[in-house]
């Protein structure tokens, strides 16, 4: 791809991807401690749930490539871990592809 916004298009769109699997795993932790705090299981909670659909693609895709001896309970540690991963290496895409063409990061973020 040689055309600077349909290069950008594609990696703001995998940053998009990257944000909502984040954001749903922090907040599916964040209301699993609520839920738990006060004695209840989170599997009964709606949005609970609704975040677990959200994100249990990436977490299928990491349980497939990891060996057997790693529990359950730490895949989604590795699931944040490569998605913060992933979101990085896409911010530095986004930046060398901008710096690429000879335009700031400031000037680029404009070009649609």
């Amino acid at each position: 791809m040689n055309d600077l916004a349909s290069t950008l298009f594609v990696l703001r769109l995998v940053k998009l991807v990257l944000e909502i699997a984040l954001l749903s795993l922090v907040g599916q932790a964040i209301l699993w401690a609520m839920i738990r705090g006060v004695g209840r299981d989170p599997s009964t909670n709606v949005f609970y749930r609704l975040l677990h659909i959200i994100v249990s693609p990436f977490v299928k895709a990491v349980r497939l490539v990891t060996p057997r001896f790693i529990a359950d309970r730490h895949v989604p540690w590795a699931v944040f871990g490569l998605l913060i991963v992933g979101y990085a290496w896409t911010l530095f895409a986004i930046a060398n592809a901008c710096i690429g063409h000879g335009m700031t990061i400031a000037q680029c973020q404009g070009v649609r």
